[in-house]
């Protein structure tokens, strides 16, 4: 990541281009090969459903098209999750000249912790979101209905809830990145704990099965990486 502090805007567009032009390969690339195993990816992802041992159900198709729809968002979605890495690496190099007063070896450290947390993120919206939140929605469904799930509803969900939950693991990053700037400090942070903690019990209200341990199994998390981003604002405040 190099600094060039007499780029003209016309560079930093034409900077940007190659940027989008390297990401945009990169995506395609990820995506044909998403798309040739998407069956195997989506038995991965259709494996929370499975574990409910759920009797008499099928997925289906509405449309003639739906089953190719479901193949190419698998590769969309699936490319994002892959490529995050390198999307994160683009961006902190362009940005670079603009927050120049972060150092290379602070960049670094913010590209390693950003690619941790969201796959982090990922692993639990995997494993503890997703499958609480089908259980819940299914635990919703009349014994006398026969329930038959659109496949491309619930693929685009999970994958939607996965990669939410990976965004949301960014928190401490953002404070990190925040703090350096000079926008925010941890005195700013440590006045909203009230404030956070309370969107946090929201946001896991309204994901969350309706029991107070499931919302508190979201909520609790959250407020920790809170927490955590008020510890590293802290350690890399900006002296005045």
């Amino acid at each position: 990541m190099s600094k060039n502090s007499d780029m003209t805007f016309i560079d930093h567009l034409e900077a940007l281009r190659w940027a989008l032009i390297r990401s945009i390969c990169l995506i395609g690339l990820v995506m044909f090969g998403s798309f040739v195993y998407s069956n195997v990816i989506q038995d991965f992802i259709m494996q929370p459903l499975y574990d409910l041992n759920l009797k008499n159900f099928t997925l289906q198709d509405l449309k003639i098209t739906s089953p190719f729809v479901v193949k190419v968002i698998i590769a969309v979605f699936t490319s994002i999750i892959i490529s995050f890495p390198y999307f994160i690496f683009e961006l902190l190099n362009f940005i670079y000249p603009a927050i120049s007063k972060i150092s290379k070896l602070y960049l670094f450290f913010i590209f390693i912790l950003s690619i941790l947390f969201f796959y982090t993120g990922c692993t639990f919206g995997y494993f503890y979101l997703f499958p609480n939140t089908i259980s819940f929605f299914v635990g919703l469904v009349d014994n006398s209905v026969e329930f038959n799930p659109e496949r491309l509803n619930y693929v685009f969900y999970s994958f939607w809830l996965i990669i939410v939950s990976g965004f949301i693991y960014q928190l401490p990053i953002i404070s990190l990145i925040l703090t350096k700037l000079g926008i925010i400090n941890y005195e700013f942070l440590k006045q909203m704990r009230s404030i956070a903690l309370i969107i946090f019990l929201v946001f896991g209200a309204i994901i969350s099965p309706p029991d107070p341990l499931s919302q508190l199994l979201i909520a609790v998390p959250l407020y920790l990486l809170y927490e955590l981003g008020i510890v590293i604002s802290y350690f890399f405040r900006v002296e005045k």
